[in-house]
C-alpha cells in the first residue's frame, strides 16, 4: 500500500514541490497545506483513519500523536524536513534534499540489544539535616528512603530511617548500589527524652537502588550525570532539588537499558603474557565502566553509558558501538547519499 505523505510550507516559510517530491519517493503526496497543526487538522482528522500516513513535520509530532489517540488510530510517523532542508540556504531547490531526508527516514531501525534493570525504589539521601529530613518525610510516602545525615540534629521525625556519617565510597549503578560510610552513628532505639546518636564507626557498609546527594559536595562518581540512579541537587537551589526528588520518585520498578557496545574479548589488545598492550578505551571511559580484566578489558552495561569513545579509539575493533549497529549508520550514509544524487542533487 502506497504512504501518503502530508505537506506543509509552516506558514509559507518553505518552499515545497508536491509533484516532484511525490515523483522521487512514489509517495503519494497531499496538497502543500499552510498549517497543518492548526488549520489543518481537520484534514487531518479525516485521512488519519486511513493509515500509512507520513507528516512532514516532527515540531508538532506530539499534536499529531494526540489527535491519532482521540480517533483511536495508528500514531503517524513524522519527518523532520524543513530544520534540515526547507529553512537551509538552498531552500528552494531543496527538493533533492528533502527525498534523500525521506528515503532515509524509512529505512526499518534494527532493534537493540536491552536487558532489564530491577530497581525496589530504596533510595539513599545524603546531606545536612535542614535539607535531608524534609526530602526524606516526603518521599517516605512513595519510596523506601534512608537519610544519612552530615550533620546531627537533635529532633529527628519519627518514622524515619536516619543515620550519621560521611560517605567514603560509592560503587554500582541503578538498582545495586553499594556504599561505605566512615564516622557512622545509628540513633539510639531506647531511652527518654531527646532520641541520641550511637558513638561513631568507621567502615559501615550500605546497600540501595537510588542515591540522592545534597551535600553539594564533590559528587561520588566521575561524569556523575551518566550514572543511572544517582541524583544530585545543589541544597542552595530549591528548584533544583525538587526536581531530583520528582526524578527519584519515578525510580522503582522494571526499566529497559541498551546494551550499547558489543564486544568480542579475543580481539583485546589490552595485554598478552603479562605483558601491559592497549590501554586506550581504560583512558577515555567517562564513567568508569570498563576495568583490567587480565590479558582483556571488562565492560559492565550496567555503568556504560553509550558515549562510543571506548569503540572510537579501540585499534582492534573488539569494542562495536551497537545502539544502533555500525552498519545501520553506514546503511543510513549510502541512502542519504545515492537518493540526494537520483534525484538531482
Amino acid at each position: 500500500m502506497v504512504k501518503t505523505l502530508m505537506l506543509c510550507n509552516c506558514g509559507n516559510s518553505q518552499t515545497l514541490d508536491a509533484d516532484a517530491i511525490g515523483e522521487a519517493t512514489d509517495l503519494k503526496c497531499s496538497i502543500v497545506h499552510n498549517s497543518l497543526c492548526t488549520s489543518g487538522l481537520d484534514t487531518l482528522t479525516q485521512v488519519l483513519p486511513d493509515g500509512d500516513l507520513i507528516i512532514a513535520c516532527a515540531q508538532e509530532a506530539g499534536i499529531f500523536e494526540e489527535l491519532a489517540a482521540e480517533l483511536d488510530t495508528n500514531i503517524p510517523q513524522c519527518i523532520d524536513i524543513r530544520d534540515r532542508a526547507g529553512w537551509s540556504d538552498e531552500g528552494k531547490t531543496a527538493t533533492p534534499k528533502i527525498v534523500a531526508l525521506l528515503a532515509e527516514a524509512s529505512l526499518p531501525v534494527p532493534v537493540v540489544k536491552t536487558f532489564d534493570v530491577e530497581s525496589e525504589g530504596l533510595c539513599l539521601i545524603i546531606g545536612p539535616s535542614d535539607i535531608a529530613l524534609p526530602v526524606a518525610e516526603q518521599l517516605s510516602d512513595v519510596i523506601d528512603v534512608t537519610a544519612v545525615l552530615t550533620d546531627t540534629p537533635e529532633i529527628i521525625p519519627s518514622g524515619l530511617d536516619v543515620l550519621s556519617g560521611h560517605i567514603r565510597s560509592a560503587s554500582g549503578t541503578l538498582g545495586r548500589f553499594e556504599v561505605s560510610v566512615d564516622g557512622l552513628r545509628t540513633l539510639e532505639p531506647s531511652g527518654r527524652g531527646v532520641r541520641k546518636f550511637t558513638a561513631p564507626r568507621d567502615g559501615g557498609k550500605s546497600e540501595c537502588d537510588i542515591i540522592l546527594d545534597l551535600t553539594g559536595n564533590t559528587p561520588l562518581f566521575s561524569a556523575y550525570e551518566k550514572r543511572d540512579g544517582y541524583l544530585r541537587a545543589d541544597p542552595k537551589d530549591p528548584l533544583a532539588v525538587a526536581r531530583a526528588v520528582y526524578d527519584a520518585a519515578q525510580m522503582q520498578g522494571t526499566f529497559e537499558k541498551p546494551f550499547y557496545v558489543a564486544y568480542e574479548e579475543h580481539l583485546c589488545a589490552h595485554s598478552r603474557a603479562t605483558k601491559s598492550g592497549c590501554n586506550r578505551c581504560l583512558d577515555v571511559c567517562p564513567t568508569g565502566a570498563i576495568t583490567s580484566n587480565g590479558d582483556s578489558v571488562s565492560i559492565d552495561p550496567n555503568i556504560c553509558a553509550g558515549c562510543g569513545e571506548c569503540a572510537a579509539v579501540c585499534p582492534s575493533g573488539a569494542v562495536a558501538y551497537d545502539a544502533p549497529p555500525v552498519q545501520f549508520l553506514f546503511t543510513r550514509i549510502r541512502t542519504l547519499a545515492s537518493t540526494y544524487l537520483n534525484a538531482g542533487g
